[in-house]
């Protein structure tokens, strides 16, 4: 039986790591969590009948001598938690993003060369079964060449922006810190390398004054293909759409139904567009209908266990991580030259308030 510890006992640990983990309880256990906050880390341990709880990762290690360490903290704690779990040859799981800047990452990257262990980045969205299959149609020319992408992200007002105390208001340009590694692993998945970003923020919500911005425009120029991003911290609702085009097509996903769908509408004539929007609707049945028996049958997987699984798969099949350290390295990048934008506007901003006072 192999061992697992995860470290940080908050929404992320358990929430999403620790139900995936579980169910892969016939081949590996969860010995321990580790979070500084003693207390909270036992009763996480109680709620789900992990055997040890611990204060101290270098403890931990030495005492459960885990296989897989799962590190679930906040982006500043990444780089120490995983270089010691590298200098410890465990094999490392982190959450994103990888760190917060690119000193911090290149530090994790050179504990990996000298460990016997690797690491694998929880770019999540990158196990989604409709991203999966949208890169593999792309790759086959079903949309002839790919030419661009938009991303559209929700976040619920409640969940970040409304909360004070949340972290995510003190990053580097605001809540966008917390969201934008998505938007960046994603375009790289699809156009490659980003070679130039524009970003700007708008103030929107008053009520809120210790969030810089809630509205967020993004353009992440590639070589060959760009994406546009819009997210929004304004809304009650909470949504992730992507949409990819080529010459030949348009894809659409609704990256939380779980929906692919292949937009047709060169016909633009009545009949044809009535036509692609029965084929679209039908599209979406469809994939509502399948989706829902495999919750049903108990057979559905999240992203999270997809991505849990695959990475104790490869790390006992000695295989490469689907997600590198390098890979995440490239989104910490992006992500930085997101927040200095951010960050600059903001200061500009006040220099202007300031001057008009």
């Amino acid at each position: 039986m192999h061992k697992a510890a995860i470290i940080g006992a908050g929404f992320i640990a358990t929430k999403r790591h620790l139900p995936a983990w579980r169910r892969l309880r016939r081949t590996v256990s969860v010995v321990a969590v580790c979070d500084l906050n003693r207390a909270q880390a036992e009763a996480v341990s109680r709620k789900f009948g992990v055997p040890a709880a611990y204060d101290d990762m270098q403890q931990m290690l030495e005492t459960e001598r885990p296989d897989f360490v799962d590190i679930c903290t906040p982006p500043d704690t990444h780089a120490d938690l995983a270089v010691t779990a590298l200098k410890a040859d465990r094999q490392v799981l982190i959450e994103k993003p990888l760190a917060t800047n690119e000193e911090e990452c290149k530090r994790i990257i050179q504990a990996e060369r000298e460990s016997k262990g690797q690491v694998t980045v929880a770019h999540t969205e990158l196990f989604h079964p409709s991203v999966i299959e949208a890169r593999q149609r792309i790759k086959r020319g079903d949309i002839g060449r790919f030419t661009g992408m938009r991303i559209f992200y929700s976040t619920p007002v409640t969940l970040m922006t409304a909360d004070s105390g949340h972290f995510a208001n003190r990053l580097p340009g605001g809540t966008i810190g917390e969201t934008s590694p998505h938007v960046a692993y994603l375009t790289e998945a699809f156009i490659g390398p980003i070679r130039d970003v524009w970003t700007r923020g708008q103030k929107i919500l008053p009520e809120y004054p210790w969030s810089p911005f809630e509205d967020y425009r993004l353009e992440l120029m590639g070589d060959s293909a760009a994406s546009s991003a819009v997210l929004t911290y304004t809304s009650k609702h909470s949504a992730f759409l992507l949409e990819l085009w080529g010459t030949e097509g348009i894809l659409k996903i609704d990256m939380q139904s779980k929906v692919l769908v292949n937009y047709d509408r060169v016909n633009q004539s009545p009949r044809g567009i009535g036509l692609s929007a029965f084929k679209e609707a039908a599209q979406i049945a469809t994939g509502a209908f399948s989706n829902g028996v495999s919750y049903l049958a108990g057979r559905f997987r999240n992203i999270h266990d997809r991505l849990i699984s695959e990475f104790f798969e490869r790390s006992v099949n000695g295989l490469p991580p689907v997600v590198t350290s390098e890979d995440g390295l490239e989104t910490v990048r992006v992500m930085n030259l997101i927040g200095k934008q951010l960050q600059s506007q903001g200061e500009r901003m006040d220099s202007l308030a300031s001057v008009k006072q």
